[in-house]
């Protein structure tokens, strides 16, 4: 190619050309990428900023309260701390010295940091404040009877009447409660498990059954040797005439398992049922049903689904309306009958456990409810509370579930644990199986209630 001829021309515009498109297209991606990265170190500075300043806001918003005093109440105190990150210990150790903070509050406060129940009882009778009547009623919920109760106090004293009567008084009994605690312990029979009644706490307590109270003339049915007992015979009862048919057999001695843990469902059964059998299965686990039965096939379907499966059926009621069932020992029966008979008929099997709807102790209950334990006794049933509720009747998420029943469970010696098989409580349904799978890396085993098992109760014989 010749310099000057046409062909060099050609080449020289298409070079100037060429230059004159890529340069400029080189520059605009060179800049866009610097665009983008500074626009990117803009943007973090920004967040950043936006969280300090948020920070500011809150710690604004504590100190403008705090000086100005516009706390309401308790609730706003809780979104304060939320706000500020100030944790409930912390609110705690102000609490304690400030010395402003009532029991109820300061019970929920510990409870929320993760504090047991039974911790708390051990600070409040080291600092002699704690009432007989809430002692035994943590005590019952932690699993510990009576009978155990007694033997590790007598224990603990060194078997001296003197050092014994000293400890239960710091634990809030009055002597009238004494005098009618011990009195009722003379009335078991001679030749109980333990040899021994609990007026001789403070000599030779030989009992090997771990302290448990002597359950074989729970029913009221058995002879004991103290002419005083003012247990009534079973043909006085007022309601003898009452379903001749619904008596079971007490057991002669009640059993507890180590390292068990009993999974209990209320309402049932439901439109989950089998699904909590599936997860059952899955986990090779037992577990016990408190039911509410109908008449329909459907609800025979899942009765026998459940015994078919090996687990446990109580009787929960039949109407869970607690202001029918509740009103006279009469109406109690006549639910708990009903209930009883739908069990019998759909399964073949004669239900002798039972829960009552709120638990034995509640708000609806109190003009009736030693009546109807007192007869129920008699009859020789058997009810059942719990000591580890899994909140998901109140709306517990997953998360909350996963979390609190191991922490719970952890926290007594024989946990037994409230969930709900009905509308509305799915998410009991859906934590299940990782709840199982978490208890069993732990080395829990799972049961269901037995006629034999020990009852934990919030009130009655084993309260």
């Amino acid at each position: 190619m010749r310099f000057g001829s046409v062909e060099f021309f050609k080449v020289l515009i298409k070079t100037v050309l060429a230059i004159l498109f890529f340069v400029p297209l080189i520059l605009a991606v060179v800049f866009g990428v610097l665009f983008v990265q500074k626009n990117t170190q803009v943007n973090e500075l920004t967040s950043e900023n936006t969280s300090i300043q948020q920070d500011n806001d809150k710690l604004s918003v504590v100190a403008d309260v705090l000086v100005e005093e516009k706390v309401a109440g308790a609730q706003d105190v809780r979104e304060i701390l939320r706000m500020s990150g100030v944790s409930y210990e912390e609110l705690i150790k102000l609490a304690a010295e400030e010395k402003d903070l009532d029991a109820q509050g300061l019970y929920d406060i510990l409870a929320n940091c993760g504090v047991s129940d039974k911790d708390i009882v051990a600070m409040a009778a080291a600092k002699k404040t704690l009432g007989a009547e809430d002692f035994y009623d943590v005590m019952s919920k932690n699993g510990i009877t009576s009978g155990s109760l007694i033997k590790a106090v007598a224990e603990k004293s060194g078997k001296s009447a003197e050092e014994f009567y000293e400890i239960l008084s710091e634990c809030g009994m009055n002597d009238d409660e004494l005098i009618e605690f011990i009195q009722s312990k003379q009335k078991q029979p001679d030749n109980s498990s333990g040899g021994s009644d609990v007026s001789e706490a403070g000599g030779d307590n030989s009992d090997t059954s771990g302290g448990d109270i002597d359950t074989s003339n729970i029913s009221g049915t058995s002879e004991t040797n103290d002419t005083s007992d003012t247990s009534e015979p079973e043909e006085s009862s007022p309601y003898a005439d009452l379903y001749e048919d619904m008596y079971v057999t007490t057991p002669e001695k009640y059993n507890f398992e180590e390292d068990t843990i009993y999974f209990t469902f209320d309402d049932g059964p439901s439109k989950y049922t089998y699904g909590f059998l599936d997860y059952l299965k899955k986990n090779n686990a037992k577990a016990t049903w408190f039911v509410v039965p109908d008449e329909s096939d459907w609800c025979r379907d899942a009765l026998k689904a459940i015994a078919a499966d090996g687990h446990t059926i109580g009787v929960h009621s039949l109407t869970h309306d607690y202001n029918k069932i509740y009103a006279s020992v009469e109406a109690y029966l006549d639910d708990f009958h009903a209930a009883w008979q739908i069990i019998r008929d759909a399964t073949g099997q004669t239900p002798q456990i039972f829960r009552f709807p709120g638990g034995s102790k509640n708000d609806f209950n109190g003009d009736t409810r030693d009546a109807i334990i007192k007869e129920m006794t008699r009859r020789g049933f058997r009810f059942y509370d719990w000591n580890v509720e899994s909140g998901d009747v109140d709306g517990a998420n997953w998360q909350q579930m996963y979390n609190s029943i191991p922490r719970d469970c952890h926290s007594v010696k024989r946990p037994i644990i409230l969930m709900h098989d009905s509308a509305g409580t799915e998410n009991a349904l859906y934590v299940i199986d990782d709840v199982l799978k978490v208890l069993k890396a732990e080395g829990y085993k799972f049961d269901s209630i037995q006629d034999d098992t020990e009852p934990i109760q919030f009130i009655g014989p084993f309260s």
